[in-house]
């Protein structure tokens, strides 16, 4: 449709709608939409021919509703509002079918995901059951090796906050060095699953809200040490979310940067991000750790933390998997610890040595 064509068709439209008595604002956006669509289906998509398109549509359109002698001021808004929607009426219906492009793109994704992490438990079974046939102590090294590849997956299982919730159960039943243990658990839970994919803005607020929550609800499940879990579970998140960030690749922390609007503040991002899970994960939370945890968020907005200067899941959570994976996650984090104590004192007693 050339332009003249345009022209054309809105006079001789609003001629019909004025002699239907129909000269309203919503009919003539109507009349000048349908007409401006129509004549940017058959431009190259250059964005450059949309100005001249809707300029003449406009203009025509005052032009036509002066000849039926329709008052301007009632209508005029209608003929810009139509002729912008015309105009943009070829790149709404781009932008839907790249949307619906995206949709089976990220259907497809989890579905792999799932097929993925199928195929991962069906390997895992098998390795369990050639150690069935050995050894006591062969067949206990094979378990514990599944065990701790397993680990490292619990977010493609869709394990990760029911077996931090598990591991954290079992440290609170330990009563010892609670905060320090259920730090690390969370720790290592959220630097595991954030290197399991690609590291994004989306990925940091899911992963951090399923940490910290499910440690939470271990806590406030026992009815003990929810004040020290509370402060645990914020400080060991945001530790595993900046060594995340540490490891990420050149080309991974571009990709950070775009993600999170394109800002060279990015890790400042990051932490904004954080403290906004922690908010939600509080307010979800009974009152001792929603306090706790909204005080950490505002200590952690006025002053910069760890997190700022350190640059799908299948179908079904199954329970006595989760619980074996948090027994290995508290062990782990025990074990640490341990070394950590151990290497302290040993510095001690070389200091005391040396004198």
């Amino acid at each position: 449709m050339s332009e003249n064509q345009m022209k054309d068709r809105i006079v001789e439209e609003l001629k019909k709608a004025k002699e239907a008595g129909k000269t309203t604002m919503e009919k003539v956006s109507e009349i000048v939409r349908d007409a401006v669509s129509a004549a940017v289906a058959e431009t190259r998509g250059d964005v450059e021919e949309l100005r001249p398109v809707v300029k003449n549509a406009v203009a025509a359109a005052v032009e036509g509703l002066k000849e039926v002698e329709v008052d301007l001021k009632e209508t005029v808004k209608g003929a810009v509002e139509g002729a912008i929607a015309g105009a943009r009426s070829r790149g709404d219906q781009a932008v839907e079918a790249t949307m619906d492009e995206l949709r089976k793109l990220e259907k497809r994704l989890e579905d792999e995901k799932t097929e993925l992490a199928q195929g991962l438990r069906k390997g895992l079974e098998g390795a369990k059951e050639a150690g069935a046939a050995l050894p006591e102590d062969v067949r206990e090294r094979i378990e514990s090796a599944v065990s701790d590849i397993k680990l490292k997956s619990t977010e493609l299982l869709g394990l990760t906050r029911q077996t931090v919730k598990e591991a954290v159960k079992e440290a609170i039943e330990s009563g010892k060095d609670v905060k320090e243990t259920v730090a690390k658990i969370t720790s290592d839970a959220a630097e595991r699953a954030l290197k399991e994919g690609r590291f994004s803005a989306n990925r940091v607020k899911k992963i951090a809200k399923k940490v910290m929550s499910g440690a939470v609800e271990a806590a406030e499940e026992t009815g003990k040490e929810i004040k020290d879990v509370a402060v645990g579970a914020f400080e060991g998140v945001q530790k595993g979310i900046a060594s995340a960030v540490e490891s990420v690749g050149d080309k991974t922390k571009a990709f950070v940067h775009e993600d999170l609007a394109r800002t060279k503040e990015d890790l400042e991002a990051i932490e904004g991000l954080f403290i906004e899970t922690t908010r939600k994960v509080a307010q979800r939370s009974g009152d001792v750790a929603k306090d706790v945890l909204n005080d950490l968020a505002d200590q952690t907005k006025k002053t910069t933390k760890t997190t700022t200067e350190a640059v799908g899941k299948a179908a079904h959570i199954m329970a006595e998997e989760a619980k074996e994976l948090g027994k290995r996650s508290v062990a782990v984090a025990k074990g640490a610890i341990s070394g950590m104590w151990k290497g302290a004192k040993d510095a001690i007693k070389k200091e005391k040595e040396d004198k």
